[in-house]
């Protein structure tokens, strides 16, 4: 009997050793997880002190990492670094992004640090204090620091599964315009269609079918707006 073909090993796999690592090294106030973006409903292939964010692996793509695929932006930039998201515990997260591609540029996965600074930053503020009270700061002159340079704002959720996703964007879309499904024009539910369709919801299995049941119309009218959205 002829020996069974071993699956070629992959390159997003060669990162998967680098979680364990870097997660140790930085200490459990940093998450890092690695997402295979080929799997957009279970990417995340590794993860080290996951308690950050609540996920595990087989946890789905967030919504930042979906926006950076759909904007191709991995095309432009090899990391996007100084963004803010928010952790499980709620404490503001310093995150990055590294872009893991092929050698024609196409994106294989992501890695992503999320770092808890609510110690640093309690530290921080207890220093200020100290030397404000003791008028220290009289002596500090701006020019003596440098702003740290801080990409464009962007902000992230962490679903545990692809249909806590797609809700997550659906419902905060539509809460953005302030105005009730039931009471949307046709224009109205139209750019809402336009706005889930430039963050990626459309990409996502079964989108269609819950962005229906959140604007009340049917699954055709759904394909109708993406229509017209596409042929502009």
């Amino acid at each position: 009997m002829p020996a069974k073909s071993k699956a070629k090993p992959r390159k997003i796999d060669n990162y998967v050793p680098f979680v364990e690592f870097l997660g140790t090294f930085l200490g459990e106030n940093c998450e890092v997880v690695l997402h295979d973006t080929t799997s957009k409903e279970k990417s995340v292939l590794a993860i080290a002190n996951e308690h950050i964010s609540g996920r595990g692996v087989g946890a789905p793509l967030t919504d930042l990492a979906l926006k950076f695929m759909v904007d191709e932006i991995y095309r432009e930039k090899d990391w996007m670094m100084g963004y803010t998201t928010e952790g499980r515990n709620g404490h503001i997260l310093h995150s990055a992004t590294y872009f893991i591609k092929d050698s024609e540029g196409e994106l294989l996965g992501m890695l992503c640090l999320n770092m808890d600074t609510s110690d640093m930053l309690a530290a921080r503020d207890l220093i200020n204090k100290v030397i404000h009270s003791a008028g220290f700061d009289r002596s500090v002159r701006k020019e003596d620091y440098a702003a740290s340079a801080v990409e464009e704002e962007h902000s992230e959720t962490f679903p545990k599964s692809m249909e806590d996703l797609t809700e997550s964007l659906i419902v905060r879309v539509i809460s953005d315009t302030n105005i009730l499904p039931e009471r949307m024009t046709p224009e109205e539910k139209m750019d809402v269609v336009s706005t889930l369709d430039e963050r990626g919801v459309f990409m996502l299995k079964g989108a269609i079918k819950d962005v229906a049941r959140h604007l009340a119309v049917s699954e055709a009218t759904v394909y109708r707006y993406l229509q017209k959205i596409n042929d502009k």
